[in-house]
């Protein structure tokens, strides 16, 4: 059934906020990954999630059908490029600034298409191949390899970026065998289980207000997730998928405002080429050359 306008606009609500709770998570995570490892924090918030979802799955009858995926090898590795990510952009949030990391992050859009046309047999399009190329010209204009400001650190968040784009093409193959109740339990249930071995051989016992902050952590990340959950039942993922880069905004203004980070304008022209060329490829994914 085709969604009305008043759906639809609750969607686009639902995913706004969604954005602004991840930005505010990050700002959090941030601040935590100067006293607590990144493996650490993300086994934490992996073992919450999954907990939900489980309690989620016995709620509605499904708990055995859940644990049961048609595809385990399809989850297994969506699990681990979402483990991966995770553990990756916490890293980069110890040496870059929310923007620079979340501008960087914010290329996943154009390395998704690339590797979709390659797993999955897409078409790119003359086009979108533009728009990939800007992409990675606003990428460079961030690093700023050869300029005397070169940050090695960023291709830590390249590298999340990377592993995000392989999650969703994995996903994508996924979709086409389990439903979404399936893949929302059995990903952090994987990168939780993944996580632990690492999280513990670096585990220090938080102090009062570190825990306040995990859970804050955790909290945040199942409220953005259900948010998003939410606007994909009010509105089409492609109308929504926009709205992604409200993240580049949010961590941006919480940046500035939170930490008192002043991008220079090469990081801030390169945000933006990024931004516009992920928009561009998302946009008219069907383009043709």
């Amino acid at each position: 059934m085709p969604q009305t306008t008043a759906q639809v606009r609750a969607g686009m609500a639902f995913i706004a906020l969604s954005m602004a709770i991840f930005a505010v998570q990050d700002a959090m995570t941030r601040v935590l990954v100067a006293h607590i490892a990144p493996p650490q924090i993300m086994m934490v918030r992996l073992w919450v999630f999954a907990a939900g979802a489980l309690g989620v799955a016995a709620l509605r009858g499904r708990l055995g059908q859940v644990l049961r995926p048609r595809r385990p090898g399809l989850q297994f590795l969506r699990a681990a490029f979402s483990a991966l990510e995770i553990v990756l952009i916490a890293w980069a949030l110890q040496y870059l600034g929310l923007a620079e990391a979340h501008a960087l992050f914010a290329s996943f859009p154009l390395m998704a298409a690339l590797m979709a046309a390659v797993a999955l047999g897409e078409r790119i399009g003359g086009a979108r191949a533009a728009a990939i190329a800007a992409g990675f010209l606003g990428a460079m204009l961030i690093v700023k390899p050869g300029m005397g400001v070169f940050r090695p650190q960023a291709f830590i968040a390249l590298s999340a970026a990377a592993c995000f784009a392989a999650y969703q093409v994995a996903g994508r193959l996924a979709a086409r065998h389990d439903d979404f109740l399936t893949s929302i339990v059995q990903i952090p249930l994987i990168g939780a289980v993944l996580l632990t071995p690492a999280g513990l051989w670096v585990w220090r016992t938080p102090q009062q207000a570190e825990w306040g902050l995990i859970v804050a952590i955790s909290a945040a990340g199942i409220m953005g997730h259900l948010l998003l959950v939410r606007a994909l039942e009010h509105a089409p993922a492609a109308t929504l998928q926009p709205f992604n880069y409200l993240l580049l905004a949010f961590a941006t203004a919480i940046g500035a405002g939170w930490f008192g980070e002043r991008p220079d304008w090469l990081s801030i022209l390169g945000a933006l080429i990024i931004a516009a060329s992920g928009l561009y490829s998302v946009l008219h994914g069907d383009a043709q050359p």
